[in-house]
């Protein structure tokens, strides 16, 4: 290989390195020993730059007003419930203890006891029984009376118009006029038909001429027919006869 000649440059500029490097020796050398032999008391202060000029500070602008704090409420503490009384709750314990205690079972009846209420129960049947026959007999002679009673209105409605057909055989009519008149008599009768005293006028057909009439038809028709039983004359023995003379 052929070696190449060192170019000019090159030369300088290895030298210019080598001499930095003898520079920067020595004055690490000289700064030592010039600090060693500082006279005390005295402070040098090396600068690299010149301090800036402080600037003028901004104003901020001012803080923003704190929120103001919410009304705190005012909670009312709650009365505590009373606590319940010794009295009470002994008296709660003992009614659970009384609650809580098994109840005892009911004694069977013995035999005896057995033969008195069933002897009771059939006492009990026999009476409910005889009140119910009892009612239904009640019932039996209410219906009998009704139907008596109705039997008794048809007789005597028989003979009270039979009496009224006895009286208008025996009045003059002419004496009544033409119209409708009625009258109503009060008359006492005995069982044989025969009248005791005089008959009563109760309501005048307003023809005193035909009133007269009819009371002396009445007299003039006795013995009035009555009926013989006694249950039945017991309507005739104050009879009230509505009479109508043109009928």
């Amino acid at each position: 290989m052929i070696a190449r000649a060192p170019q000019p440059h090159q030369l300088s500029s290895g030298a210019l390195a080598l001499l930095v490097h003898a520079g920067f020796f020595a004055l690490l050398f000289f700064g030592v020993n010039w600090r060693a032999t500082e006279p005390p008391g005295m402070v040098v202060d090396l600068w690299s730059d010149v301090p800036a000029q402080p600037q003028p500070a901004r104003a901020s602008p001012p803080p923003p007003p704190p929120p103001e704090p919410a009304p705190i409420k005012k909670v009312e503490p709650k009365p505590a419930p009373p606590a319940p009384s010794s009295k009470t709750d002994i008296a709660l314990k003992d009614k659970k203890r009384k609650e809580d205690k098994p109840k005892p079972e009911p004694a069977k009846p013995n035999k005896q006891e057995q033969r008195k209420q069933e002897q009771l129960k059939q006492d009990q049947a026999r009476q409910a029984e005889a009140l119910r026959q009892q009612l239904a007999l009640n019932e039996l002679a209410r219906l009998a009376q009704v139907r008596q009673a109705a039997a008794h209105q048809t007789v005597v409605g028989e003979y009270s118009e039979r009496i009224r057909g006895k009286i208008r055989q025996k009045l003059n009519r002419a004496l009544c006029g033409d119209g409708n008149p009625q009258l109503i008599f009060d008359i006492a009768l005995l069982p044989t038909g025969q009248i005791r005293g005089r008959p009563v006028l109760r309501k005048s057909s307003g023809i005193p001429a035909c009133d007269k009439a009819v009371e002396d038809a009445i007299l003039l028709s006795e013995p009035l027919p009555v009926p013989t039983q006694p249950e039945i004359f017991a309507y005739f023995r104050d009879l009230n006869l509505n009479f109508k003379p043109n009928e």
